[in-house]
């Protein structure tokens, strides 16, 4: 039966307190307590409550239609989703039958939220497993398989290089980008440098361009602008949501799904730059466990790409359980 959306699912357990940040124990993310935590929170809350309540009512409506078809029951391991992820508003609205016990499963999700890993902690006992191949999201990978898809590069050497580059960790979600001169001699360990992106129009406004990507597919995309300020922060002002065939040229398009390919990403998001002096993109970070919709998109905006995401999904899973079904 698929698990709706409460605050009774999650105890105080989950979380703790600590240099006055909000650990959420099952992940290792760090959720800084202010004013704009406690906003978030409840436009999360909204909406995660607002997708239980599409769901139920679909679900209310098969049972009175006396459906007798199956659905496609999927399980998460080794972590459970909680609501802020974006899979969790996905599988809802795709009309998956979330299940805790992974033997109980058709289906199975990697979820976890590490950069890399040497060896998948499930077993999958020959079913499919989505994201079951993406096992490294480090920013060196990152860097590696875009110069690889794309042709160019992204990355820079901190010792030859001339001029301003950024500076950020190896770990996913931490954002501590910071702009420094180089050559730079000082300690590397655990950072990767890359080369400085004006990712603007006006030189003011900062905007990344998130692309979900599911399956093979891009099926919506959000405009995340910030301040020179939060420029490396999560910290957005406004999000719009737009499509791919806006951002992006067709070419783009299909370097972009050949990247998620090469990075073995079968569900998640990346982080998209275009760089105003040369036009060109720059795939800057992938996150498998991805969370979203953005809190400052409107709420319709919200529901349109989650249906957006969740009919891609529902297709892709019933795609690969079809490939692997024995003959």
């Amino acid at each position: 039966m698929l698990r709706d959306f409460s605050f009774r699912d999650y105890t105080f357990s989950d979380f703790a307190l600590q240099d006055g940040r909000i650990l959420v124990k099952q992940t290792g993310a760090h959720i800084p307590l202010n004013g704009e935590f406690f906003r978030d929170f409840a436009r999360g809350a909204s909406f995660a409550a607002e997708v239980s309540a599409i769901s139920a009512a679909r679900q209310a409506r098969g049972r009175l239609g006396k459906s007798k078809k199956k659905r496609i029951r999927i399980s998460f391991a080794p972590v459970t989703p909680y609501p802020w992820y974006a899979i969790w508003a996905v599988s809802h609205l795709a009309d998956l039958d979330i299940v805790r016990d992974p033997a109980a499963a058709d289906i199975l999700f990697y979820f976890e939220d590490c950069e890399y890993t040497t060896r998948l902690p499930l077993n999958a006992d020959g079913r499919p497993v989505l994201n079951g191949d993406c096992l490294d999201i480090r920013k060196s990978m990152v860097a590696e398989k875009f110069r690889e898809v794309f042709g160019y590069t992204l990355d820079v050497d901190p010792l030859i290089h001339h001029g301003l580059a950024l500076r950020k960790s190896e770990r996913n979600g931490v954002h501590d980008g910071q702009i420094i001169p180089c050559p730079y001699f000082a300690n590397t360990q655990g950072h990767v440098f890359q080369r400085l992106i004006d990712n603007t129009q006006d030189g003011r406004v900062y905007t990344d361009i998130r692309t979900p990507i599911v399956g093979g597919t891009i099926p919506a995309v959000y405009l995340k602008r910030r301040s020179a300020m939060a420029r490396f922060s999560n910290d957005n002002f406004r999000v719009d949501l737009t499509t791919a065939d806006e951002q992006f040229t067709p070419e783009e398009q299909q370097k972009i799904i050949a990247f998620a390919r090469a990075m073995k990403l079968d569900f998640g998001g990346m982080d998209v730059l275009r760089d105003r002096k040369d036009g060109r993109i720059y795939i800057v970070d992938v996150n498998k466990t991805d969370m979203g919709p953005p809190t400052a998109l409107p709420r319709q905006d919200k529901l349109t790409a989650m249906r957006a995401l969740a009919d891609s999904f529902r297709a892709f899973v019933a795609e690969r359980l079809k490939a692997d079904a024995p003959s």
